[in-house]
This record gives structure tokens, sequence and C-alpha cells, in this order.
């Protein structure tokens, strides 16, 4: 007996840590698409640098920055209001792409199992202690 509760304690200890580290990733997943879940900025934009960020996140802001202006150039006053982003001629599409179709769906998914994993582990701990 005393060998089969050993085996069932590893056993759990296996699932608890799987359980575990497949929220961290899923959780780590969902901030990099869309942000942290705090609901704090990951960068901030005070100082015209950004903090919080790598050499290449860096270099990216600057050339979005350096393409910004040139779309000013190019569109003049136009740009300002918010019209004519897209080059001219090509329709404007108001349809999400199938890529973030199916990242929404499975964030979604991979949050209900996040929750559902962690009602999981509560619900036997709660047993256990009960």
């Amino acid at each position: 007996m005393k060998r089969k509760s050993w085996k069932l304690l590893l056993l759990g200890g296996a699932l608890t840590f799987i359980v575990l580290f497949g929220m961290e990733m899923s959780t780590s997943g969902i901030e990099r698409i869309y942000g942290p879940m705090d609901g704090s900025e990951r960068y901030t934009y005070d100082t015209g640098e950004l903090t919080n960020a790598s050499e290449t996140e860096k270099r990216i802001a600057e050339l979005e920055k350096e393409l910004d202006d040139i779309r000013k150039i190019a569109y003049g006053d136009a740009y300002d209001n918010g019209e004519n982003r897209r080059l001219p001629g090509m329709p404007l599409e108001e349809d999400q792409a199938a890529v973030n179709k199916i990242a929404d769906s499975t964030s979604g998914l991979l949050q209900t199992a996040s929750s559902k994993g962690i009602r999981f582990v509560v619900s036997l701990f709660d047993g256990l202690m009960n």
C-alpha cells in the first residue's frame, strides 16, 4: 500500500507541475499577443524613449516613427485627419484577417482551459483539506 501511495503522490506532483507550467505558458502567450493582463501599458512614450524594451523593439519603434513621418509628407493634411491611411485604390477591408480570428479563438480556448485548470487544482486541494 505504501508503494502505491508514493506512485500516486509522484503522479499528482507531475500533473500539478504540468498544469501550472501550461497555465504559465498560456499566460505569457496571451500577454505577448494582447499585452499585460493587469491593464498597465508595457511601454511608456512620455520621454520619447521606450522603457522596458529591447534594442530591436526600440529600432522598430524608430522605423515606425520614420514611416509615419513619410506618410505625413506623402498624404499631407489628409493623413493627420485619419483619411487615406491606405494606399490609393486599395479597398478598405472591415473584416479581420484569418490569422487574427484563429488567434482570438485560440486565446479564448487557452484562457478557458487555464481558468478551468485553476478551478480543478483548487477543487483537488479543497477535497484534500476537507
